[in-house]
């Protein structure tokens, strides 16, 4: 047997459940593989894009809620000399 490491948050491409899919090593290999399904490929970082956040209670706001202050977006502020005159 395999020993799994499983990657949390992973979306199998086959099957579409959310963490079913680990990766093992295989002849110097890295496979990834779906512990539900029958997925099974040579596992290749490069093609990994960015994950997309998975949606929970946490990072949504609730309905009529403001943000946080963290949440506001940035602006740029311009700072001055009092001193100086243009």
């Amino acid at each position: 047997m395999h020993k799994k490491r499983f990657i949390a948050g992973a979306l199998c491409p086959k099957c579409q459940q959310r963490d079913k899919i680990f990766i093992y090593f295989e002849a110097g290999e890295k496979w990834r593989a779906c512990n539900r399904c029958d997925f099974n490929e040579p596992f290749d970082q490069r093609d990994n894009g960015k994950p997309e956040e998975i949606v929970t209670r946490v990072n949504q706001n609730r309905l009529g809620e403001k943000p946080l202050a963290h949440e506001v977006a940035v602006e740029a502020v311009k700072l001055i000399d009092p001193k100086k005159r243009s």
